[in-house]
């Protein structure tokens, strides 16, 4: 990462302490807010030639959930599939589950799954963590099926806007170093969606937006196709081995 030059008065800010809430300190003195890959992204986002929107000019919602209590049960009769934002992009979304491993299943008693589940198109963006804060997926109709977590950002485009695209700049280098300008926290870094709304996208021209959206919803289609399958073939083999031992008193 490069150094923010002392000398250099681009990134300089004027912060009246008398009236600034502690949380507003938290994020206005943060080191990550004068670092030179800052500049040097909003460097390039002024000085191109195409259209830049905000963020929250491009979106219907970007929210996030309240925190809840987890109550954890080993039975789906009686839960929800889980997910954290660790799990939501690993390759095995389903380990816990048919695994029958801790966390897997979220009790119905205790939450309603209709607030937390996400629909197909809708960006998730992880807002704590000291490793992966800000990283950014997209949602797909596979991950409907889960109880996903309150500590993610849900960005929802607006109809006419291509969630493909939008998703690619928000996980480059230069979407990821903005969203994460006014990070926050002690030992645990946080995002807040205020943080974001007002954050740059840069829209080149709508075909190669188009072109980059495709990219993106295909990548995400295969790996969709990836994931039954693979939860298909473990889920098979496991009932085959139940199958044999059941052949064998124990």
């Amino acid at each position: 990462m490069s150094l923010f030059e002392p000398s250099a008065e681009v990134l300089t800010k004027d912060v009246d302490v008398a009236e600034t809430t502690p949380d507003d300190l938290e994020e206005t003195m943060g080191a990550s807010a004068y670092t030179g890959d800052y500049g040097r992204a909003m460097e390039l986002v002024e000085s191109t030639e195409h259209e830049v929107a905000e963020l929250q000019d491009l979106c219907d919602r970007i929210f996030r959930l309240p925190r809840h209590t987890r109550i954890y049960v080993s039975d789906e009769e009686y839960g929800y599939r889980y997910l954290a934002p660790t799990n939501v992009g690993s390759l095995k979304p389903w380990y816990r589950q048919i695994n029958n491993t801790e966390k897997g299943y979220l009790s119905k008693r205790s939450h309603d799954i209709s607030d937390y589940r996400v629909e197909e198109g809708w960006i998730l963006i992880t807002m704590s963590g000291s490793v992966n804060l800000g990283s950014v997926f997209m949602a797909t109709d596979y991950l409907s099926d889960y109880f996903i977590t309150q500590d993610m950002i849900r960005v929802v485009a607006k109809e006419d806007v291509l969630e493909g695209y939008l998703y690619a700049y928000l996980d480059s280098w230069i979407g990821r170093t903005l969203m994460l300008h006014n990070r926050y926290g002690i030992g645990v870094d946080h995002i807040r969606p205020p943080q974001i709304e007002d954050m740059p996208v840069v829209l080149p021209p709508r075909n190669i937006r188009k072109e980059i959206h495709d990219e993106i919803l295909d990548a995400y289609e295969s790996r969709d196709k990836q994931l039954k399958m693979n939860k298909g073939a473990v889920e098979g083999l496991g009932e085959k081995f139940e199958s044999m031992l059941g052949d064998f008193p124990l």
